[in-house]
């Protein structure tokens, strides 16, 4: 079990300043439950429906992942997931350590900004710590520059793994299939917390 105060948050998202507006202190963050699916396909990200929420459930109870949902009361507003091998194509080629990874962090467009990307970054952090690991990591689009923004002042810092193409095919929740490409790179967080006394595992 793992404890921690705002304090200790502030220390795992390092310089981060809450902006004007944050709502990180009102989110709740928790792994999706079965019951929760119809919910989350119909009234969180349009590019993800039924079949991908189920099958994401099924690899987190087969303890491959977790997939979290951020919730604002009763409302979802955000999803990541957090892969416990590191990434499954690119950049993994390239990796000589596999830690914990961050995949798929979205937030409702009218909410970012809000602290919600922060707040399922601290969640992913604490989780990590909890299962021994020291470090966290992501992949961004090197375009992305508000992504890249936030993802530094939490303290990631970027690698030099060489720039790296992922792409796919998203099924839509009305049921379209469309295929993305993004050249992006790849950074890394420490967590070694160890002499930070706000922070309590047991």
């Amino acid at each position: 079990m793992i404890r921690v105060n705002t304090r200790a948050i502030a220390k795992l998202l390092d310089k981060f300043t809450p902006s004007p507006g944050d709502l990180s202190h009102l989110i709740e963050v928790r792994p999706l439950h079965q019951s929760e699916i119809n919910i989350v396909a119909d009234e969180l990200n349009p590019a993800r429906n039924v079949a991908t929420h189920r099958g994401r459930l099924r690899l987190q109870e087969d303890g491959m992942l977790v997939y979290l949902i951020a919730w604002l009361a009763d409302k979802p507003v955000g999803h990541a997931m957090l892969l416990w091998e590191g990434p499954t194509g690119s950049p993994k080629q390239h990796i000589d350590r596999v830690c914990p990874y961050v995949e798929d962090l979205w937030v409702r467009q009218n909410l970012r900004s809000r602290g919600v990307g922060a707040r399922l970054i601290a969640e992913m952090a604490m989780m990590t710590i909890a299962q021994g690991y020291r470090s966290l990591s992501l992949s961004v689009g090197v375009d992305n520059h508000r992504a890249i923004e936030l993802y530094e002042r939490l303290g990631f810092a970027r690698t030099r793994i060489p720039i790296f193409t992922l792409s796919g095919m998203v099924s839509m929740a009305n049921g379209d299939t469309r295929f993305w490409s993004e050249e992006c790179q790849y950074m890394l967080k420490s967590l070694d917390l160890r002499e930070e006394r706000e922070l309590e595992i047991v």
